[in-house]
């Protein structure tokens, strides 16, 4: 079976394009001798639908339960270095009333005995598998484990400001760890430095940027989605260059209040589309010739942001965004959300800190989204929807928070707790089908 891709359209056979419940992946591969020296070696998923176990020879390596977002664990004690070695994945489809999305798992009687069937109320398909690309790769015992970067601008946008904060990990038995230092600067387009600065031992700053080029979206300015690269070089003890991380930075501001939603202190139209990660074949699979067809789509047809609707897009569509100027509202995987438990609010918030941690540092990603279409109108969504509001703002303030809501604003109970009310309306469509004229008299 092909990685990346649903494994759902790719046989003939329609128990499996419709399977519901666990598939297993297999395979080997081969880890270095040189590997095993001062090295720590990871394992990364793009993204895995939707619950993963993820098994090194033999040995559980890491699980995880959330489509749509990436995880990794350090296999360094797991892996046999200069020799073959054995990776097992058991991917499981099911979604249940505590999954993020929601679904149901049914029995139902036939002739010949029992048939588990799943359902939903979304209306895009549920494929499966291991979706976006896997990763082996190493890191230095100390190393940049990641980096948080927020943007300002200032004089009329010809100054910028780069504020960094970075994390450093290191094993217990590296002392290196509580010695450290980090070594910052940015370069232009052209690769030359426009600014730099040596932080102290808090590993945090701020790079001031003269004649700063921000970031625009498309159509709003002659060179949009400009970027620097922000360089992290990590020190130890003795100046010795321990990690080198780079990130590519876009500079701009977001402000917004009851009347408009401005990008650089100039109001934005949003001119878009709410899209789908969809294609033949591959079914949620990566595919960066069709990603790069539908930017250009995108462009030509003038338009300047999109919705992930429903889920988080992949990291290659987020890097795209940001170097067309395309704006995006980042939507997590909750989707048509009903019966509201704790058990499900713990992991819809799960959900926000891992998308959160993902694109916080993309220049396109302008507003979170916190769901589609919930049953605000039920008892318990307006508590519900307030703690995952809040809990949104708590890990990133810098963007509004808002939900795609559906129901009648005099039953929704959700909508009062975001900065942004987005609602969905399909006049000539479910209410007055085919009706065009319709549209402006509702």
């Amino acid at each position: 079976m092909p990685v990346p891709a649903s494994y759902n359209d790719i046989t003939t056979q329609n128990d499996l394009r419709d399977h519901v419940g666990t598939v297993w992946y297999d395979r080997k591969f081969f880890v270095p001798r040189s590997w095993a020296n001062k090295q720590r070696v990871w394992l990364r998923f793009g993204s895995v639908h939707y619950e993963a176990f993820v098994y090194v020879n033999g040995e559980m390596a890491v699980r995880h339960e959330m489509g749509h977002l990436p995880f990794e664990a350090e296999i360094t004690n797991l892996v046999k270095y200069g020799e073959e070695n054995r990776i097992t994945v058991m991917c499981d489809n099911a979604l249940i009333q505590t999954t993020v999305p929601q679904g149901k798992i049914t029995e139902v009687s036939r002739d010949d005995g029992v048939a588990i069937v799943q359902t939903y109320t979304f209306d895009f398909f549920n494929y499966a598998g291991i979706h976006r690309s896997v990763h082996l790769y190493t890191t230095p015992l100390t190393y940049i484990e990641e980096m948080e970067i927020t943007t300002d601008l200032a004089k009329d946008n010809n100054v910028g400001f780069v504020y960094y904060k970075v994390k450093a990990n290191g094993t217990a038995a590296n002392e290196a760890v509580n010695n450290l230092y980090v070594r910052v600067q940015l370069r232009n387009k052209d690769g030359a430095i426009v600014a730099n600065e040596t932080s102290n031992s808090d590993l945090k700053g701020v790079l001031e940027v003269q004649k700063v080029l921000p970031w625009w979206p498309y159509l709003m300015h002659p060179d949009p989605g400009y970027l620097y690269q922000l360089e992290i070089f990590l020190h130890g003890e003795n100046n010795e260059l321990l990690d080198v991380y780079r990130q590519k930075v876009g500079i701009r501001t977001l402000s917004w209040n009851n009347t408009s939603f401005m990008i650089n202190g100039r109001p934005v139209y949003f001119r878009g589309f709410g899209r789908h990660e969809d294609s033949d074949i591959r079914g949620k699979g990566l595919d960066l010739a069709l990603m790069t067809r539908d930017f250009n789509l995108l462009k030509w047809i003038g338009a300047n942001a999109y919705r992930t609707s429903h889920y988080p897009y992949s990291e290659e569509s987020m890097q795209f965004a940001d170097e067309n100027g395309i704006m995006i509202i980042d939507e997590c995987p909750s989707v048509d959300t009903e019966n509201f438990k704790q058990e499900l609010l713990d992991k819809h918030k799960s959900s926000m800190e891992q998308l959160i941690h993902r694109d916080r540092n993309h220049p396109s990603v302008v507003m979170w989204s916190i769901a589609n279409e919930p049953r605000t109108n039920q008892l318990n969504a307006g508590s519900y929807f307030q703690y995952v509001a809040n809990h949104t703002r708590e890990l990133d303030p810098s963007r509004p928070v808002t939900a795609a809501i559906a129901v009648s604003s005099n039953d929704d109970k959700a909508a009062k707790f975001l900065d942004v009310i987005s609602f969905n309306r399909y006049n000539g469509w479910y209410s007055n089908p085919g009706r065009l004229d319709m549209i402006t008299k509702r």
